[in-house]
Order: C-alpha cells, then sequence, then structure tokens
C-alpha cells in the first residue's frame, strides 16, 4: 500500500513539472518528500463538518373551502380595496388560487362566506340546510332573546298567527328558495330578508301546502283532479312538456285554489271562463285556444 502511494504520490509530482521547473533535486530532497507522503498516509483525513440541515418542506396547499350548503356567491365587478391588508397574508392567498386555478377573488369570497355563516350563530340558533321550516307564534314566543338565524331552507313558512315582536326574533333570513308569510308581515320580512328567490303572501289562516309535478306528455285535467287536491287542501306547481287540456265543467274559483303555478310548453285548451286567468297566470309557450263550454 505504502508503495502504490508512493507511486501515485511521484507520479502526480512528474505530471505538474513543466520544462522551466526540470532541475537537478538532490536525494535529501527526495527522501523529504518521501517522508511528507508517509506522514500524509498516517495522518487520518479530517471529516467535512456536517452540512446545514435542509429546512423542512411547506406542507401541501390547503384545497378550496367549500361553501356553505345552499349558499350561492354573486360576483361583482366593483373594485374593492381593504386598508391595512396583510401583505404577505395576500400572496399567500394569491399562490393557494392558483395552485387549485381560480382567481383570488373566488377564494376570498368562499373564504368570507363561510366565515360568515359559521360566525352568524354566534349571536344565535341557526337553522339552515333542511328542505322545509314552519313557524307558528308559539314555536317562537318559546325563543330566548337571542332569537334564531335562518340559512339556507329550501321551505320557509310562516304562520298567520305571527306577530311583529315574535318576528323580530328571527335574526337574519337569508338563501331561501321560497318563502310564504302572512300580509301583514310581507314588508318587514322583504326589508330583512337576504338573497331569497321567491317571497310570496297568503290570504287566510292556513299555510299553502305546494307540491310539483311535472308530465313530459300531453295532460287532460278534469274535474276529479280539483275534487282530490281541494280535499288534500294541496296545490300543483305544475310543469307540462306538451299540450294541456282542461275540460268545461272546472270552475275559476277550483282552478284558482288547486293551480299554484302553471306552466306549459305547447298548446292550452280550455273553456271560456278559464282563457283571461290563463293569459295572465300562466306560462304558456304555445297557444291559448278555448273550446266551447
Amino acid at each position: 500500500m505504502n508503495d502504490l502511494h508512493k507511486k501515485r504520490k511521484f507520479e502526480d509530482f512528474e505530471n505538474n513539472w513543466s520544462p522551466e521547473e526540470d532541475i537537478e533535486v538532490d536525494d535529501d530532497t527526495v527522501q523529504d518528500i518521501e517522508e511528507e507522503s508517509e506522514e500524509e498516509y498516517r495522518t487520518p483525513h479530517r471529516r467535512r463538518p456536517l452540512s446545514e440541515p435542509r429546512p423542512p418542506r411547506a406542507p401541501p396547499l390547503p384545497p378550496l373551502p367549500p361553501l356553505p350548503p345552499d349558499i350561492e356567491i354573486l360576483k361583482s365587478d366593483k373594485v374593492i380595496g381593504i386598508r391595512g391588508l396583510d401583505a404577505q397574508l395576500y400572496k399567500d392567498i394569491s399562490r393557494i388560487a392558483r395552485k387549485n386555478g381560480v382567481s383570488v377573488a373566488e377564494l376570498i369570497n368562499r373564504i368570507l362566506a363561510k366565515y360568515r355563516y359559521t360566525s352568524i350563530g354566534e349571536n344565535g340558533n341557526t337553522i339552515s340546510n333542511i328542505d322545509s321550516l314552519e313557524l307558528f307564534e308559539e314555536d317562537l314566543t318559546h325563543l330566548d332573546d337571542e332569537g334564531i338565524n335562518i340559512i339556507g331552507v329550501k321551505n320557509l313558512s310562516l304562520g298567520a298567527d305571527v306577530t311583529h315582536e315574535s318576528f323580530n326574533k328571527i335574526r337574519n333570513i337569508e338563501h331561501i328558495e321560497h318563502i310564504w308569510v302572512p300580509p301583514h308581515l310581507y314588508l318587514p320580512l322583504v326589508k330583512k330578508a337576504r338573497n331569497c328567490h321567491q317571497i310570496e303572501k297568503y290570504k287566510g289562516d292556513k299555510i299553502p301546502r305546494v307540491i310539483q309535478k311535472s308530465f313530459d306528455s300531453d295532460v287532460h285535467l278534469t274535474k276529479s283532479f280539483f275534487e282530490y287536491f281541494l280535499d288534500e287542501e294541496q296545490m300543483v306547481d305544475l310543469t307540462v312538456y306538451g299540450e294541456l287540456r282542461i275540460d268545461t265543467d272546472v270552475s275559476l274559483d277550483d282552478f284558482k285554489s288547486v293551480i299554484y303555478n302553471l306552466r306549459v310548453d305547447n298548446d292550452i285548451q280550455a273553456p271560456r271562463h278559464l282563457i283571461g286567468f290563463l293569459f295572465a297566470k300562466s306560462k304558456c309557450y304555445g297557444e291559448i285556444e278555448e273550446i266551447e263550454d
């Protein structure tokens, strides 16, 4: 091993000589080189200092926050500036938005919508994510002063006995698809409701019970059809993807009491006493024709 190491040392020394450096070397010099080579071989190599530890990998970017149930974000072209916004937080939000393939505005809208939805119940109870809710005076009088928030309910009905004082216990009404309200509460509810698609006032002491029916064919409505729903005290939201024919013995009062909404994709054939009401209230994409009584 020593001879091999010496050989490599001298080969390196020889290869590094240039012609200008080709001078005579005495034996003492060679001896010094050999001793230096043996000493270098016997001395253990110094271990390199450990490198600095690698910084930990950044955690994966979080996904988009889900929207609260039945909440729709309405986008706006208006530019809104926020004074005092943390610049680094904004950069992080921008990076997360790019990672998820959405705009910064959409991501911030989602974050704010989720925060509002989860925090709105801090000053009261929240009822949400159900299909139908009916509230009467007795239900509201048992509530404490904190009241309730109604958010993301598909159908909301307020009883005719609900007073203005009890109605004020409903703090927030948001994102409701359809609301039935008695006439004396119509204006207060319109002022309080936000992002509610349809608000209707009803007459009488009973909340209308409406069912939805659709037919992908021609439909013939007879008197027995109306008698059934009158007995059940129900109304029909009717959609017909075809022609509609109404018998001559169907009275106008029965028609008003049973048909809540009417949409017809083709022609309507009806008796004379129903023609005016059909023109005013129905959505017909064909012709409304009169048949003889």
